[in-house]
Formats: C-alpha cells, structure tokens, sequence
C-alpha cells in the first residue's frame, strides 16, 4: 500500500516580521498592531486581524510554522505535532504555540520561546524526509507515527494512529520502531499502536474507541454492513451485536462539508439521515440506536449514561 502524503493546505493568511535591521518598517507592524489591524502570534510576528480569528488552534500553528521555517536549523526537522498539522494528521488536543522538530543525528534538546527541539533517538527512521514544495522538512509519516505514540496520551495517539494507517503506514514498521526507542512512553505508545484501527473512519469515530476502551465496553464492529433485499446497504460507525445495539458519530461536518452533503442542503441531509435511522430500527437485530456527539464524548457522566441507557455494558 502506498503512503499518502498529502500535505494539509496552508492558511491563508498574510503574515509580518519585525527586523532591527527595517526599524521604520517594524514601527509600521507596531502602530498596525496597536490599532488592532494586525495581531501578535509569536515573537516578531504577526498576522492580519480579520484573517487569524478565524482560525482555529490547529489552522494557527501551521501559519507559524510556515512563518518560521527560515528559522529551522539546517538539516532540523519539523516532527511530533508540528509535523502532524502540516501532514493534516487530525489531532485530539490543540497543538502548542511552539513549534517541535528534531535535531537529526544529535542528542540536541533545547527549548525556547519559539521552538522545542528534540534529540534524534532513531537515526536510522530519519533518513527518509518529506521536502513541501516551499522547503520545509518534515519527519516521514512512519516516522510521526511512532513520535505522536510515545509522546501523546493514549486517547490522542489513538486519534492520529487511525488517521495514518489510513493513510497507508505499516503498523508493524511502527511497532519496532517504538520498541528501539527509551523506555519512556513504550508500554503506553504500544498498547495504542497495536489498539489503532485504520476502519476508524474519523476523528470522533477513533475518540469514541478510545472511550468505550476506557470503560470497559465490549469490542465493537467498525463499519458494520447491515443489508436488505431491494434496499441500499447501511454501513454504521459502531455495532455491538452482544447489545443490538448501534452507535453512529455525528460530527458537524455531516450536515456541512459538501463531500458530506453531496448536492443536498443541510435540511435534506437531516431527513436522509432520519430515514436511515428508521431503516436500521426495522432490523430485528437492532434494539437500540445511539447517536453521539463530541459534545457526549467530552463529558464522561453524559457519555456513560447514554451507554448505560442504550444498553452497552460497561466493566470499568
């Protein structure tokens, strides 16, 4: 299988640079900034105001590191989370303000108000670079996966694990890969490495593992194919057959996003979605249909309590 190396794209987003060496235009920057046209994202840069707002965490931290990428030591390379944003590799938690790279071939760690570099403690997974077409150098995707495995929290790693199986990374080359590696962070980075399921059609689908792994739930079946003569196939995020019981993930992007809706406004989706949901009641197989939001799977109480109410055993 192939790796996808897509790269997620670039905000759009006109950014400035103060410079002692331009002190009238830095005075421009500032006054600029004071006046509220411009905002302050890190030190000696800054952003159009309109264009930054509208961002989220993940869409700024890629302005920043396009904007610093002159900065990057020779050689260096943007890993972890940083890495993660620019390949479009969907992350739990916010990334940080600083930007994360790896000091190939050196046991290099430093941090300061702009960067957190990392020691190289896997050479042999560094010769391989992913070069973007404005020169940035980016740990392969292998490599990511295996850094995101020991430095995130389980829930987190789970999220981007799913996304980069998907994306055609071998799981057994990031399973040796992690057992080279310290012992810090091997037990939990395995453990997410070997729980990671490319089925896992989205982020919220992969949280949503997480969290039934965290209660104890039975292993649900992903992507479960219920078929009936004459009738389309319904193809379900979560089926707990012990239960009867079928759980969908409904993300915004559902009733958004036009690879979602295709051609159908958001009113028509919502009633399609409605007979769907009336079509898998009618399975004598089904007894229960739970519908889960991000909201549910950030609040552990509600989430347990639809569970427990749809039925879904729980043991821890």
């Amino acid at each position: 299988m192939t790796i996808d190396l897509k790269l997620a794209p670039a905000p759009e987003v006109i950014t400035h640079r103060t410079s002692a060496r331009r002190p009238d235009e830095s005075e421009v920057i500032r006054r600029r900034a004071a006046a509220g046209e411009l905002t302050r994202v890190a030190r000696g840069l800054y952003a159009e105001t309109s264009a930054w707002a509208g961002l989220n965490a993940t869409g700024r931290h890629h302005v920043r590191v396009r904007a610093f990428a002159d900065r990057v030591r020779p050689g260096d390379l943007v890993s972890h989370v940083s890495a993660a944003v620019v390949f479009g590799v969907p992350l739990l938690t916010p990334p940080p303000v600083r930007i994360h790279v790896t000091s190939r071939g050196a046991d290099r760690r430093t941090t300061n108000a702009t960067f957190v570099v990392h020691a190289d403690l896997d050479p042999e997974r560094n010769r391989t670079v992913v070069a973007t077409p404005d020169g940035l150098l980016l740990c392969a995707l292998d490599r990511l996966a295996t850094d995101l495995a020991l430095t995130l929290p389980f829930a987190d790693a789970v999220v981007a694990r799913d996304a980069v199986l998907r994306r055609g990374v071998d799981r057994g080359s990031v399973r040796s890969a992690a057992k080279r590696r310290g012992q810090k962070g091997r037990r939990r980075a395995l453990r997410a490495i070997e729980f990671a399921d490319g089925a896992s059609d989205s982020p919220g689908e992969s949280f949503a593992r997480a969290r039934f792994d965290q209660f104890g739930t039975p292993t649900p079946v992903l992507q479960h194919c219920f078929r009936a003569a004459g009738e389309p196939d319904i193809v379900v995020d979560f089926w707990f057959p012990d239960a009867g019981v079928v759980i969908e993930f409904d993300g915004a992007v559902k009733y958004e996003k036009s690879e979602y809706l295709r051609g159908r406004t958001p009113a028509q989706a919502l009633v399609a979605e409605k007979i769907r949901e009336d079509r898998l009641r009618s399975f004598p197989e089904v007894r229960f249909v739970l519908r889960l939001t991000w909201s549910d799977l950030q609040n552990e109480w509600v989430l347990r309590a639809k569970l427990r109410r749809a039925g879904v055993r729980m043991s821890r």
